[in-house]
């Protein structure tokens, strides 16, 4: 064989290549923005939310294990349980009880971590991270970032995007192999467990959290602070918490708060009663003593 021939079957065997490789990503685009959302929309409206709690427990703790592998839990994984913030924290969920519907009733747990998140979880189940205390300077602030959350639990984002990953995954095997698949989802799982939602399901949560505010009858300025506040502490984008990357920008979350229909006047919390949520890891337990 001439060494033209050989140079033509070699142009050959890469535009075949290419070719296969272009089908592979349009097939890969079509299931990704296509054929997931569907499969996800019909989770959402068909699933009952007693089938999300058959996982729950599990996203929660492989949650909270990657975690302290990270080292963000340095004494441990350990729930926040002193009497006096119970009952402030629990003061905020009774005025969103309408956030949420009456057949599910929500878990919540504050572990003691730095890490500045309170995160929506599948089965109507919210972790809240001790640094968000730290960093919020005001009980409508922080009761602020528990309504955006129970957004999130009330349109079911969490499960939605449990589907997607879920399916997303086993369409990644069948592409690649188990066995690459299994090195890839080792190296991002923290990731994947902590993402946020797409932007869009940001935006509605964002939405729903001043419409729950304005039903407590809540001023939601301070939520602006607050991430006036997360921005100058953690500065771009990329140096967020994982919750954070993928909300929209603070300056436009900011925008859409304070140019938003007045919520209400009403504080979340009096004085002593915000200075006692703040101080709610003052007394911990190992997690998993709770059942």
């Amino acid at each position: 064989m001439s060494a033209k021939e050989e140079s033509g079957n070699l142009w050959d065997v890469v535009r075949r290549l290419c070719l296969w490789s272009g089908v592979l990503g349009g097939f890969v685009a079509l299931m990704s923005l296509v054929v997931l959302p569907l499969v996800a929309d019909a989770a959402v409206k068909w699933l009952p939310r007693s089938f999300e709690k058959n996982y729950s427990r599990q996203v929660e703790q492989a949650l909270i294990q990657n975690l302290a592998a990270s080292g963000k839990m340095p004494n441990g994984a350990r729930v926040c349980q002193a009497p006096g913030g119970i009952l402030a924290l629990n003061k905020i969920f009774r005025q969103f009880q309408n956030a949420i519907p009456d057949e599910a009733r929500i878990s919540v747990t504050v572990m003691d971590a730095d890490v500045a998140n309170a995160m929506a979880l599948p089965g109507v189940r919210m972790l809240i991270f001790s640094k968000l205390f730290e960093l919020t300077d005001h009980p409508n602030a922080f009761a602020g970032v528990i309504a955006h959350e129970l957004g999130h639990l009330a349109a079911r984002h969490p499960l939605r995007s449990l589907v997607e990953r879920s399916y997303g995954a086993m369409l990644l095997s069948l592409l690649v192999g188990e066995r690459m698949t299994g090195a890839m989802q080792s190296g991002v799982s923290p990731h994947v467990l902590s993402a946020a939602n797409s932007r869009a399901l940001e935006q509605e949560a964002d939405e729903a959290a001043l419409a729950f505010m304005k039903s407590a009858g809540l001023d939601s300025t301070a939520l602006a602070g607050f991430h006036a506040n997360m921005h100058q502490t953690y500065g771009q984008a990329e140096d967020l918490p994982a919750l954070f990357q993928t909300h929209p920008p603070s300056r436009e979350r900011i925008d859409f708060i304070l140019n938003a229909p007045k919520t209400g006047d009403g504080l979340a919390l009096t004085d002593t009663e915000w200075q006692a949520l703040r101080r709610i890891c003052s007394v911990t337990t190992p997690y998993g003593v709770q059942g």
